[in-house]
């Protein structure tokens, strides 16, 4: 087994480091941007979510009610 000098230790120890901060910055770019964006537009599509069910009950009960009207008709 090589033994290691003390400078190479060093050197890995300081590239060690570099790589967890390179991490810490990564992390901290997905948390503040990308996670922010990404609640921005899952708000938009709740939104729209909510005006499709709501066209979807005003269209049945639309139906429902010309129905109702047209079997009242009938009797």
């Amino acid at each position: 087994m090589k033994r290691i000098v003390k400078s190479r230790l060093e050197d890995h120890v300081s590239d060690l480091y570099e790589r967890v901060d390179d991490v810490k910055k990564e992390i901290s770019i997905i948390k503040n941007n990308h996670l922010k964006h990404m609640g921005i537009d899952i708000n938009r599509i709740g939104k729209k979510v909510d005006r499709i069910l709501w066209s979807m009950i005003t269209g049945m009960g639309a139906l429902i009610l010309t129905l109702i009207a047209l079997v009242l008709k009938w009797s």
